[in-house]
């Protein structure tokens, strides 16, 4: 039988030459993103007992060499992962809390997470401030269907009032001024009363302090010397009780480095390892707090581990207003012992506001010209 008469029955797609795969070039090839290597299990034995040195030739392909326990008597390390990195820990056991556990591709990816929940208010109800759907509804239509009713606007009350799911109990009791009032609140309306019930709240953990400065005058105006000068107020909370809210989160916990360790990068067993510096709790500063800490003096009767906390601070001018010069210097904390990948994040919600100032430049001057 001839080779035509073979391919007859076959497609025009099954006729065409076959092809050898081919790879894709090389500067088109995306590797995923891949978490450390996690701990290894949690043993009885000390670490520098357990860890022992290898030789040349019996070196693991698929794990870093391990150090001689004479130059580190209390180390482990963990295999290499396919970047060739690896964490190595200086501690007296093993942690059994890894945040590398925890990880997935959106924490170490900056394609944003699509949630098709719709963000519900924290009592659970998707419509807040408005109590329920009917009333939710109502309001849009006196709202978003123009100022001066059409007969298509009262069409559409029609449909809103005749909807099955529509219950005129609803919106009976609605109290429809407060509700007006909150969706038209800002931040820095309200009397001080209000104003001060805002910001004194215990919940919140907000606290006022006076600052008073002492501003010298010249012999020759009216009233020489120092003055005392009351330039504001300073609202701000308790880091003890900031601190003590973030380790209350069981999610943000999860991914919290109590133990700091060092990184490097040893690709293959040819080349030297290499120190790799990127985050704040594989740094040499919190390594050495981390050390200081645990060869100081314990409290006593307890026996709970003792970690350092990374608390760094920032702020920047926040403009309050679209139209004028009002503003804020809001003050920010982060923790260092989250990743920096998450704390960049605004959806990760890891900032926490800690105090704000205020600019006492203007004031100053309308006092000199007073006095």
């Amino acid at each position: 039988m001839s080779v035509e008469a073979e391919d007859s029955g076959m497609s025009l797609a099954e006729r065409r030459p076959r092809r050898l795969n081919r790879l894709l070039p090389k500067r088109f090839r995306d590797i995923a993103p891949q978490p450390l290597p996690l701990l290894p299990p949690v043993s009885p034995v000390p670490l520098n007992d357990a860890v022992v040195p290898q030789t040349p030739s019996s070196r693991d392909s698929n794990g870093p060499r391990s150090a001689d326990h004479s130059s580190s008597p209390r180390m482990c390390q963990t295999p290499r992962n396919i970047f060739g990195l690896f964490r190595r820990y200086f501690s007296e056991k093993v942690s059994t809390h890894d945040p590398e556990e925890h990880k997935d591709i959106f924490d170490l990816s900056d394609e944003p997470i699509i949630s098709t929940s719709p963000p519900f208010a924290d009592n659970g109800n998707p419509f807040d401030p408005f109590p329920n759907k009917s009333s939710f509804r109502l309001a849009d239509w006196h709202w978003n269907h123009g100022v001066q009713k059409s007969r298509e606007s009262f069409n559409q009350l029609l449909k809103i009032i005749g909807d099955p799911e529509f219950r005129p109990e609803d919106v009976r009791q609605t109290n429809w001024t407060k509700i007006d009032s909150k969706l038209a609140a800002n931040s820095f309306d309200g009397g001080a009363d209000e104003e001060e019930a805002e910001w004194m709240d215990k919940d919140v953990g907000w606290t006022r302090t006076p600052i008073t400065i002492s501003v010298p005058f010249h012999s020759r105006t009216k009233v020489p010397g120092p003055q005392d000068y009351h330039v504001g107020d300073l609202y701000h909370r308790s880091l003890v009780s900031v601190i003590r809210e973030k380790l209350s989160k069981p999610h943000d916990v999860r991914q919290f480095y109590y133990e700091p360790f060092e990184l490097y990068w040893h690709p293959n067993n040819s080349c030297a390892e290499e120190r790799v510096h990127g985050e704040l709790y594989s740094s040499p500063a919190f390594l050495d707090a981390h050390r200081k800490l645990q060869e100081s003096p314990g409290e006593p009767g307890c026996d709970l581990p003792r970690v350092v906390l990374a608390m760094m601070f920032y702020s920047d001018g926040t403009h309050l207003t679209s139209f004028g010069n009002a503003k804020l210097w809001p003050s920010y904390l982060f923790f260092g012992n989250e990743s920096k990948y998450r704390r960049c994040k605004p959806s990760c919600h890891l900032c926490n506001h800690v105090a704000y100032f205020q600019a006492v430049g203007h004031s100053l001057t309308l006092l000199s010209d007073i006095l």
